[in-house]
């Protein structure tokens, strides 16, 4: 989240005080929302949400933020996968507490836990995906009949650019970490039960 708030502050500065820092992010924040901006992407949905009364300028420029901020989520993303894999998160020589990792998650409730965890990693990594297409429609609807979304200050702008791809960058997140929670519950289980007839072989 700060990362992106960040790119998106440095390339809104650069319309007010340019760079060359501030005017080569803001030009690959354009690339980046140009190649990404095709028919019934997260990009495009975003775009069409914009009044186009205000000029192909102020278009490009939220094509641009909306690019690179979803650019950065899936960036980081893609570290949050490496870092499990290569860290092997959770397990680092300590047990794993699930009421710090996963606060809002009660594995006292009903059913067996290492389903409900991948039931629950299943919901959200599709949320995840859902969420950057259903967000600039659901917006669109409800401001249906009023004035169109301009987003021309910068603040506005960078601040609901950063919700709109961290909100689901989360989502996937958690849905890929109560995934790893299970399987290793899941290879304790067998870890366990190999003990135990290995015990029970010996007796």
């Amino acid at each position: 989240m700060f990362l992106t708030v960040f790119v998106l502050a440095l390339m809104a500065r650069a319309e007010a005080a340019p760079s060359h820092f501030t005017l080569l992010l803001h030009a690959l924040g354009q690339a980046i929302g140009e190649l990404i901006d095709f028919p019934y992407s997260p990009v495009r949905l975003v775009v069409l949400t914009v009044s186009a009364d205000l000029g192909e300028v102020h278009v490009a420029l939220v094509r641009a933020a909306a690019g690179i901020s979803y650019m950065v989520s899936l960036l980081m993303l893609a570290v949050f996968v490496l870092m499990i894999r290569a860290g092997h998160w959770p397990a680092r020589g300590s047990s794993f507490n699930v009421w710090l990792n996963l606060p809002t998650f009660d594995p006292t409730a009903g059913g067996d836990v290492v389903n409900r965890l991948e039931r629950d990693a299943r919901i959200n990594i599709a949320l995840g995906f859902l969420l950057p297409f259903l967000m600039p429609a659901v917006v669109q609807a409800a401001t249906s009949g009023i004035a169109p979304i301009t987003l021309e200050n910068p603040q506005v702008l960078i601040w609901t650019m950063a919700a709109w791809s961290f909100l689901p960058a989360s989502l996937f997140m958690r849905g890929i970490a109560m995934g790893r929670v299970a399987e290793l519950i899941r290879e304790q289980r067998r870890l366990s039960g190999e003990a135990e007839e290995n015990r029970l072989a010996h007796a």
